[in-house]
């Protein structure tokens, strides 16, 4: 297990929205039963934390993060039409999680982000005939399956070629799946699948490799409402995963960035 991977994954987590609401509030109760000045400040610490977590749990707020992240590229919505269309050799699907093999269906073994890439790959894989369908993404541990074999048997399910199945199973996030697949496929043109608000960091990655992808972005988090619905005026829990899947990639592209 590699080690640094782990502390970096634990020190992202520190920096959620959540955990940080959370160490705020922790923070401040004590401070309540003190003198007066430690009182003050744990009066502001515990309105702070407050405001984030009505704040992160809006979608309106959590949207305006959201948005400039998927927007950043529009969706491949007719790949045959593509310029380079007649060029395109592969069809990259980044992984965005899995479950280990038990007594659950073969869907459950993926969590919605990835199955959400993989059928997105699975349609442009089969409107851009002679292509391969690169699945990407390993495991922490050598008891547990590699993510890409839990992509394999979906996609196996649902239609796809074996013979058109290529795993890559090293990767533990998307700086190695950057740099084992420009490895593997060389300057072959390829479509890139991923998240929509993971795409502008993916697309950064595998630049930095010399590699052009062709972005294909879905499972969008901010879509656009028709029309008011009373739900706009309630706080829900799903917006707080969409502000912590909003800073994770903020962060990870000032990394990228700077590396």
């Amino acid at each position: 297990m590699d080690a640094l991977f782990i502390l970096k994954k634990i020190i992202g987590n520190f920096l959620m929205p959540l955990t940080v609401i959370i160490v705020i509030i922790v923070v401040g109760l004590p401070m309540l039963g003190r003198k007066k000045r430690r009182q003050t400040t744990g009066i502001f610490l515990i309105i702070l934390a407050t405001t984030l977590l009505a704040a992160f749990s809006y979608g309106f707020i959590v949207n305006a993060l959201v948005t400039p992240l998927e927007r950043r590229y529009p969706p491949l919505l007719n790949p045959e039409q593509h310029p380079q269309a007649g060029d395109i050799k592969y069809v990259v699907v980044l992984g965005g999680g899995s479950l280990p093999e038990g007594k659950i269906p073969l869907s459950n073994r993926l969590t919605p982000e990835s199955l959400a890439r993989l059928l997105e790959g699975l349609n442009v894989y089969r409107r851009l005939q002679g292509t391969k369908l690169i699945l990407s993404g390993g495991t922490l541990s050598r008891d547990i399956p590699p993510e890409s074999d839990a992509l394999a048997k979906v996609a196996l399910a649902m239609g796809a070629r074996e013979e058109d199945l290529i795993q890559e199973a090293q990767s533990l996030d998307t700086p190695d799946q950057a740099r084992l697949i420009a490895a593997s496929i060389g300057r072959a043109p390829f479509v890139l699948v991923t998240s929509a608000i993971h795409m502008p960091r993916s697309m950064l990655l595998f630049r930095k490799q010399g590699l052009d992808p062709i972005p294909a972005p879905t499972d969008y988090l901010a879509v656009p409402q028709s029309s008011l619905h009373p739900g706009i005026f309630f706080p829900g829990a799903v917006h707080l995963r969409k502000a912590e899947a909003a800073f994770h990639e903020y962060l990870g592209l000032i990394v990228a960035y700077l590396k």
